[in-house]
């Protein structure tokens, strides 16, 4: 049950993200920027990113069924990103700068996440 909420959650975000990114792309660079210039933002973002991960982790820890594999996945990724953030951001602002260098890649990106948004979504409702 809660790992099937987390997919329809995490789904609904990524099709939200997603189609922010076809919308706006250049919206995905000005984050960037805005993460480089505030140390604050990246390490309040970090703890938070960490402690939901975390929890959910907590809850949802094994491989018994789709949906709980995904979550395991899922909170895992985000303890990992989440602890680069805490303790070296660079890497990870880097790499996301690396993957999106113009807006035809964001808006690519943003049809690839919307893709997987829709999929862990519709694994969530069924």
């Amino acid at each position: 049950m809660v790992a099937d909420t987390v997919c329809v959650i995490f789904g609904i975000y990524a099709l939200a993200a997603g189609l922010g990114m076809v919308i706006e792309p250049g919206r995905a660079t000005r984050v960037l920027d805005e993460f480089d210039t505030s140390p604050a933002l990246a390490y309040v973002t970090g703890a938070f990113m960490f402690f939901l991960g975390a929890a959910v982790l907590a809850l949802v820890d094994d491989f018994a069924t789709v949906t709980r594999g995904i979550t395991t996945v899922l909170a895992a990724g985000m303890i990992i990103e989440s602890l680069l953030m805490l303790a070296w951001p660079k890497p990870i602002f880097a790499l996301a700068r690396w993957m999106v260098p113009e807006d035809d890649h964001v808006r690519g990106f943003g049809l690839v996440t919307m893709a997987f948004g829709l999929v862990i979504a519709v694994l969530g409702i069924v």
